[in-house]
């Protein structure tokens, strides 16, 4: 692991990301609610130009310090990104439990959007009830019931959003760690 700044008007190549061989990972550390940029220690940067972040050998290594780091700072986050940098989504973003069962794509969340969208579906059929026992001649209970449906086809759109989210992470982990075997039997 070694520590190195993110902006650093020396350095050739300038773009922190050029630094990475394919197999390697940065971890930046954030604070979980504010997004403020952190030190490993948990302490904010008094400049934003003094940010660094970690480097290290493997995503494994990478994981295993970031999970004793949010244990020991429970409202850091922290960020590992591959060689892509910040082109592509983090391969983990890492939290303490407690701040993760709080974001809306927690496991939890989830279940909560599929139940509201059932709901919906289902108050939805009285108005359209309502509305066809009338003869079709009210126009708000057949207005609200569209709403209704469109608001949960809103929600399970949301979380299959998250599903393939998630299939393209893993699919992302997976390819970085066959780069990491790959580097390790160049070596």
């Amino acid at each position: 692991m070694r520590e190195i700044k993110v902006y650093d008007e020396s350095r050739r190549p300038r773009e922190w990301n050029a630094l990475l061989t394919p197999s390697e990972c940065a971890v930046f550390f954030k604070h979980a609610e504010s997004g403020v940029p952190l030190s490993a220690e948990g302490k904010p940067f008094l400049r934003f130009r003094d940010c660094t972040f970690l480097l290290f050998g493997s995503l494994e290594e990478a994981h295993r310090f970031c999970e004793t780091k949010v244990q020991e700072h429970p409202d850091m986050c922290c960020e590992i990104l591959d060689s892509k940098g910040r082109a592509q989504p983090p391969l983990l973003v890492i939290v303490h439990p407690s701040i993760a069962e709080k974001d809306e794509m927690s496991a939890s969340s989830v279940r909560r959007r599929k139940v509201i969208a059932i709901l919906l579906f289902i108050g939805a059929l009285p108005l359209f009830w309502w509305d066809r026992r009338a003869g079709g001649a009210l126009i708000w209970p057949t207005f609200l019931g569209i709403a209704m449906i469109l608001a949960a086809i809103r929600f399970l759109h949301y979380n299959m959003a998250r599903r393939d989210g998630l299939k393209e992470q893993e699919k992302r982990i997976h390819e970085h760690l066959q780069r990491e075997k790959e580097s390790t039997v160049n070596r």
